[in-house]
C-alpha cells in the first residue's frame, strides 16, 4: 500500500510497495551496472571498436574489471584476491541503508575531481548529493543487464524530469525556444568537462595502477555531439590511451556537475575561433604537447564534433618513460615525452557526430531576436564542406537580410565555369547549395558569392 502524510507544505509518500513492485530491488543487483561492471567492457572490447584492437589484452585479465576501494562501505579492509562487487561496497548497515557521499566518490573519480578542483556547480551549492538526482534503480538494477549507462532505460536522472526542470516549466525566453527540443540542458549549461589524459597502459597492466598526465585532469573545454538513441545534442568528453607506440582515443556522452544558472553566450558556440579554425582548414586542434615545458595545451572553449571527426579532430599523445612501478603521484612531467601526433584508432559509442547542417548553423554569428528566429548578424561565404571533393560538396553562406544572391564558379583562369545563383532573391538566412563536380577536371576553383551589399570568393579542390 501507499500511506501519504502531509508535512509542512510537502507531500511525503511513505512507499511500503514490496522493492521489486518499484523496480529498485536489491535481488538485482547481479546484473546491475554496479555488479556487471558492463560498462568498461563495452568500451573497452575488440567487438565495439574498443582499445583492445591495439592491445591484444582480453578485460577479464586486468584489474580495472574489479577496481575496488581499500575497504567496504564499514571500514573492513578489502581482500583483492577473493572481492566480488556486493552491497557491502557501498552500505554500512550498521548506520542503516543510507549511503555517504564520500563512498560514492571513492569510486567516481572524476565527479570527485571536478569538486577537488573548484569547478562551480549549482546543485551542490544547494547541498545536492548524488542520491539527489540518481535513483535506487539506477544503483539495484531492474533486471536488464545493460551494457552501459548510457543505454535507454539504465538512467533516470534527468535535468528535466518532473519535480526538476520539466520543459513545460523553463522559462520562457528565445533561447529555450531554439535549443530545448534540439539541445539537452548541459550543452549550454555545463561549464567543462574532464578528462584524465592519456592513461598509460602499461601501468595498468604491469603494476595495476592508474597513471595519466595529471593531476589535475584536463579541463576547460566541451565537445559537442549528438546522442544516438535521440539524437538531440549534448556534451561529450573524451578518454585517451597509449600502449606501446599505439594510441587510441574514444568519444562518448559526458554528464559533467559543472552547472550553471547562467548559459554559455551564444558566441561561444556560433561562429567561434574553433569553428572558424574548422572552416579555414578542415582541422581542430584538441590538445597539444608543449615538449619546452613539459605540459599538454589543451584547446578552451565549445568543440564541435565534425562529421569527418575521425581526421579533423587532432592529438597529441606523450608516453611514461619511468618504471611503471614508479608512483603515480605526484606527477613528474620530466618522465614523459612526446609519443606522435594522430591516433591509431579512434571509437565513438553512444553518440554521433554533429550534422553538416548544425556545422553550417555553428559557422554563422547569431542574433537571438524575440520572434524565436536565429537569423545571422553579418554576410557570409563558408569554406565548401568537403573540401577537395568528388563527386560534389556543400557551399553554404548566411544573409542578414533578405537580397538578391549570385553564386558562381571560376576556373585559375576566371574563365566561368557553373552559374549555382543568377541574381536570385534569398530571405535573410543561412543557406547552403549542393553542387555537382560533373564536368570538372581535377584542380583549384574559385567560388564567389556576391549581393548588392557584399562579395566574397574562396578556393576549392575537386579530385578524380
Amino acid at each position: 500500500m501507499i500511506r501519504i502524510v502531509k508535512s509542512g507544505c510537502f507531500w511525503i509518500a511513505m512507499l511500503l510497495l514490496p522493492w521489486s513492485v518499484l523496480g529498485q530491488d536489491p535481488g538485482n543487483f547481479a546484473t546491475s551496472l554496479h555488479g556487471t561492471r558492463k560498462g568498461k567492457i563495452t568500451w573497452y572490447s575488440q567487438a565495439n571498436g574498443g582499445f583492445e584492437s591495439l592491445t591484444g589484452v582480453p578485460m577479464d585479465s586486468l584489474p580495472c574489471i574489479k577496481c575496488h576501494a581499500l575497504t567496504y562501505a564499514n571500514g573492513d579492509t578489502v581482500d583483492a584476491k577473493t572481492y566480488e562487487p556486493g552491497c557491502n561496497d557501498c552500505h554500512d548497515f550498521s548506520q542503516g541503508n543510507q549511503v555517504a557521499q564520500k563512498t560514492c566518490l571513492g569510486c567516481h573519480a572524476r565527479q570527485g575531481a571536478e569538486i577537488k578542483i573548484g569547478l562551480p556547480d549549482v546543485h551542490r551549492e544547494k547541498g545536492f548529493e548524488c542520491m539527489n538526482c540518481h535513483t535506487k534503480k539506477e544503483m539495484h538494477g531492474d533486471g536488464t543487464e545493460y551494457a552501459s549507462m548510457f543505454e535507454p532505460g539504465a538512467m533516470e536522472a534527468s535535468c528535466t524530469n518532473e519535480g526538476c526542470h520539466p520543459l513545460s516549466s523553463l522559462p520562457v525566453n528565445t533561447a529555450h525556444a531554439i535549443h530545448s527540443t534540439k539541445v539537452y540542458c548541459n550543452a549550454c549549461h555545463a561549464t567543462t568537462v574532464i578528462t584524465c589524459y592519456n592513461c598509460h597502459f602499461e601501468t595498468e597492466v604491469e603494476a595495476h595502477q592508474k597513471r595519466f598526465f595529471g593531476p589535475p585532469p584536463a579541463n576547460g573545454f566541451v565537445l559537442l555531439i549528438r546522442r544516438k538513441d535521440t539524437g538531440l545534442v549534448t556534451t561529450g568528453s573524451l578518454q585517451s590511451l597509449v600502449y606501446g607506440d599505439t594510441s587510441f582515443y574514444a568519444i562518448g556522452p559526458f554528464n559533467s556537475h559543472s552547472i550553471t544558472r547562467q548559459a554559455r553566450a551564444c558566441e561561444e558556440c556560433h561562429n567561434s575561433q574553433i569553428v572558424q579554425s574548422y572552416r579555414q582548414n578542415g582541422k581542430i586542434e584538441v590538445i597539444k604537447w608543449d615538449e619546452t615545458n613539459k605540459k599538454l595545451v589543451i584547446n578552451k572553449g565549445v568543440i564541435p564534433v565534425p562529421p569527418d571527426w575521425q581526421t579533423a579532430l587532432d592529438f597529441d599523445f606523450i608516453t611514461y618513460t619511468g618504471d611503471v612501478h614508479d608512483p603515480a603521484k605526484p606527477l613528474d612531467p620530466a618522465k614523459w615525452t612526446f609519443l606522435k601526433t594522430g591516433a591509431d584508432k579512434s571509437q565513438m559509442l553512444y553518440a554521433e557526430p554533429l550534422t553538416s547542417d548544425q556545422l553550417d548553423k555553428l559557422s554563422v554569428p547569431v542574433s537571438v531576436l524575440t520572434d524565436r528566429t536565429t537569423i545571422p548578424t553579418q554576410f557570409e561565404l563558408m569554406q565548401n564542406y568537403p573540401n577537395p571533393f568528388n563527386p560534389s560538396t556543400q557551399i553554404s553562406f548566411a544573409l542578414p537580410k533578405d537580397t538578391r544572391v549570385s553564386l558562381k564558379v571560376y576556373d585559375l583562369t576566371g574563365r566561368l565555369v557553373k552559374i549555382l545563383l543568377e541574381n536570385e532573391p534569398l530571405s535573410a538566412g543561412l543557406h547552403r547549395m549542393t553542387m555537382s563536380a560533373a564536368g570538372m577536371p581535377s584542380g583549384v576553383y574559385f567560388y564567389q558569392l556576391q549581393t548588392p551589399e557584399f562579395s566574397a570568393t574562396r578556393k576549392m579542390t575537386v579530385i578524380r
